[in-house]
């Protein structure tokens, strides 16, 4: 069950931010904000590294009945000849067109996604990770996932208050391990280079309530 509820927070995460949030006062004193995914979802995270540099690059893509998105991150970090760190160069967007995005969602067997020139932002930091400065850019983004091993299913129910805001929330899902590979900027990735990667086919809900907020 370790697993389940780790995918269980992931498709939780993914949902506040593939779903825009419809908020409004449920009485003088308390706002409401309810936040609901029904989708698919392929996930991955890769890792590459050597003496100079270590490159960590992450792809989600969502489908729901009204869009589609897709999330890429992707940080160099530069490394001196005595192993200091010598600075970081990030590009990430996060887009709904410009891209395709096809997955077996029945079987989660696989899924893929890809697009050419979306608009990103590249931002480069110093020694020390503070930001100098940022600026417009574009991706390329070919990706490919396999679906490994059995079907997990997964069902969770979470309630919490915590001074004057109250968590409910509810998840029902179906998950897949899976390997993933392709090309994202002028990266290729590899099986061999992958840290993490799934298919998911999920429900879920939350409601937060912020009372005297």
């Amino acid at each position: 069950m370790e697993g389940v509820v780790v995918r269980v927070t992931k498709v939780l995460l993914i949902s506040a931010l593939a779903m825009a949030f419809a908020a409004g006062p449920a009485a003088a004193a308390a706002t409401v904000i309810h936040t609901t995914f029904h989708g698919t979802s392929a996930e991955a995270v890769w890792r590459q590294g050597g003496p100079s540099f270590f490159t960590e690059t992450f792809v989600n893509v969502t489908k729901m009945p009204n869009g589609q998105q897709l999330s890429v991150g992707q940080i160099t970090e530069n490394y001196d000849s005595e192993g200091a760190f010598a600075g970081a160069v990030g590009t990430s967007t996060r887009v709904t067109t410009g891209f395709s995005y096809t997955i077996d969602a029945s079987q989660l067997s696989n899924a893929s996604a890809s697009g050419s020139d979306l608009p990103a932002t590249t931002c480069t930091y110093d020694t020390n990770y503070d930001l100098i400065g940022c600026v417009d850019s574009t991706i390329d983004v070919n990706v490919s996932w396999t679906g490994q091993g059995e079907l997990i299913r997964g069902n969770s129910h979470h309630h919490d208050r915590t001074g004057g805001i109250v968590v409910t929330a509810h998840l029902q899902g179906v998950f897949r391990d899976a390997t993933a590979s392709g090309v994202v900027g002028d990266i290729t990735l590899t099986s061999g280079d992958l840290f993490f990667a799934d298919i998911s086919r999920v429900v879920s809900g939350e409601t937060v309530i912020c009372i005297d907020c």
